[in-house]
């Protein structure tokens, strides 16, 4: 395996690119015989392969050294025509759609591509570049924002930093921590409301452009949510609200037991006076989880290996790198790529089998990709599904991370991790049913964005986290929130894919046969289908829901032995 920064990049020439894709789609339109057409989809089909991975490494780069002059030129000129080398393939899949040899192409196409490209055709056209190129620069001014570095006990420090002492066992350092992170978003409030509001006016311009109502409308189509709606999104947080708050509540009573408090403030983050915390971290963690890994399966470890040694994998703290976790894949290499920025606490054990769930799902999917012309509208699952993979993976791994953790440690680490999924569930429902609104209110104030916010936080019962610092009061606990700023739409997947994670977790207690069936043909199914197919519990279906999170709460009540 080629080490990562020994790929060669290239930025690609735009006016060559048409030449030879009209040139090959002139060739493709007027072709009688079905083996030189084939020769013909794959050679267009490889031409996008090379774009994608072009962009994906120069983003990839970006991300990785922020001060990087070269990457951060190439990025920028990416976010300014990606949009236009998209267009370019429009009448590639329209052809592929009405093609005389379609019966035939099924056999070498996934089932799920003429469906994708359905929705890609609504969601993509030349008409919103220009509107693409101001969306991609405000995301990049609110990715700019966070990497402002703030003053922290007496040095200049990032977010990422100061939210690792979240976790600190003292609650004067947690609340300084939390204090120092708010005051900061407090100051910047008029900047991270302008971009937001200025973000949700461009993606409503770029939605009513393609003959979309609002944006809420156009991100079914951009996230593929292909055989489901808003109105089954809106059921499933009702579920989450009458089935799992609850059960919050009653992990908010154990809290307050466990840390011998009358009330619970925001810079109570923590659940036991002493967290879980990993006798390594760093690189040291990122070896040692070798042995981890290990242990699960052949297949996975060589994976791991191969990327820690080469640098697919890049997650130790430092400066000029992003502050989320992420999971890339480079279509022409078919190799995934995991880019962070530990917090060097237990959620960096979290953190990596997350995004090696990604991983090991892409290497699966890599091997019966082999078998098809795969295009890279395909080279990730739909959100909800990618996201069954990582959650899985966290969950599998807990049984295999006793020489991460000493024993009471461990003991805690695979508490807070059922702990942590279940009491997410609602902050996911806020997130999402707060950019609902905010997208759908045609006569939107910029003064209306924390307003709804705070309206939102009552109903889902999170005044805890939101309320003490003037920053929260007011509203601003979105601010760091990236996926609303960068990723709209996408946050409700994670809740959506618990289901399937909990099915493949259930499954997984002795090999990852079932990880690599479903892995492996995930990007060729749509969501409905794929739970249908391997008899999924589905989370729109309110007694799914119910007995899940009776399951889960029995989980979670035989692991309180580890309280005190």
């Amino acid at each position: 395996m080629i080490k990562f920064n020994e790929i060669k990049y290239e930025r690609i020439n735009y006016d060559k690119t048409i030449m030879l894709v009209n040139n090959l789609l002139e060739q493709l339109v007027n072709c009688n015989d079905f083996s030189e057409y084939l020769e013909l989809v794959k050679r267009i089909n490889s031409i996008q392969n090379h774009i994608e991975e072009m962009y994906d490494y120069a983003d990839i780069r970006n991300m990785r050294d922020e001060s990087d002059i070269f990457f951060k030129n190439e990025i920028e000129h990416w976010n300014s025509i990606k949009v236009k080398f998209d267009s370019l393939f429009l009448p590639f899949y329209t052809e592929l759609s009405n093609s005389k040899f379609k019966e035939k192409l099924e056999k070498y196409l996934p089932s799920n591509f003429f469906k994708i490209i359905e929705y890609q055709s609504k969601t993509t056209s030349d008409d919103i570049s220009s509107l693409a190129k101001q969306e991609n620069e405000l995301k990049m001014d609110y990715r700019n924002l966070n990497k402002t570095k703030i003053e922290f006990e007496g040095e200049e420090r990032t977010i990422g930093y100061i939210s690792g002492f979240f976790s600190n066992k003292d609650r004067d350092t947690r609340k300084k921590a939390h204090d120092t992170i708010n005051d900061f978003y407090y100051g910047k409030q008029n900047e991270y409301d302008n971009i937001l509001f200025e973000l949700i006016t461009i993606r409503n311009q770029i939605a009513k452009k393609l003959g979309f109502n609002n944006y809420v409308e156009y991100s079914l189509y951009k996230l593929k949510r292909i055989g489901y709606d808003y109105e089954d999104i809106r059921k499933f947080r009702t579920n989450i609200t009458n089935y799992i708050i609850p059960i919050c509540k009653l992990m908010s009573d154990w809290q307050k037991e466990e840390l011998n408090l009358d009330e619970l403030k925001y810079y109570d983050t923590i659940f036991f006076s002493e967290m879980p915390q990993s006798k390594i971290s760093g690189i040291e963690l990122l070896n040692e989880l070798k042995n981890s890994f290990k242990d699960v399966d052949n297949q996975l470890s060589i994976l791991f290996n191969n990327m820690v040694d080469n640098d697919y994998i890049d997650l130790v703290q430092r400066e000029n790198k992003v502050n989320f976790s992420i999971t890339n894949y480079l279509t022409e290499s078919c190799i995934p790529v995991i880019t962070g920025n530990y917090k060097n606490n237990y959620l960096d054990v979290q953190t990596t089998t997350h995004e090696m769930g990604h991983s090991f799902q892409k290497y699966c999917a890599s091997i019966k990709d082999k078998e098809y012309i795969v295009s890279p509208l395909l080279k990730y699952p739909t959100m909800e599904i990618a996201e069954m993979f990582s959650y899985s993976m966290e969950l599998i791994m807990m049984k295999h991370l006793e020489n991460i953790f000493n024993e009471e440690d461990y003991k805690k680490y695979c508490f807070m991790k059922i702990y942590n999924l279940l009491g997410n569930l609602p902050y996911i429902c806020l997130v999402d049913e707060f950019q609902e609104i905010i997208y759908s209110n045609k006569n939107l104030k910029i003064e209306d964005i924390r307003k709804t916010w705070i309206e939102l936080v009552k109903k889902y019962h999170l005044e805890k986290s939101n309320s003490g610092h003037i920053n929260l009061d007011e509203g601003g606990y979105f601010y760091r929130q990236s996926h609303i700023y960068l990723d709209p739409f996408y946050y409700i997947d994670y809740a959506l894919s618990y289901f399937g994670a909990f099915s493949i977790w259930n499954e997984s207690d002795k090999d990852l046969v079932i990880f690599k069936e479903v892995g492996s043909v995930a990007s060729y199914y749509s969501f409905k289908e794929l739970i249908n197919k391997y008899n999924m519990p589905n989370p729109f279906d309110k007694k799914t829901v119910e007995e899940v999170s009776t399951k889960l709460k029995k989980e979670l009540e035989s692991k309180r032995l580890v309280r005190r």
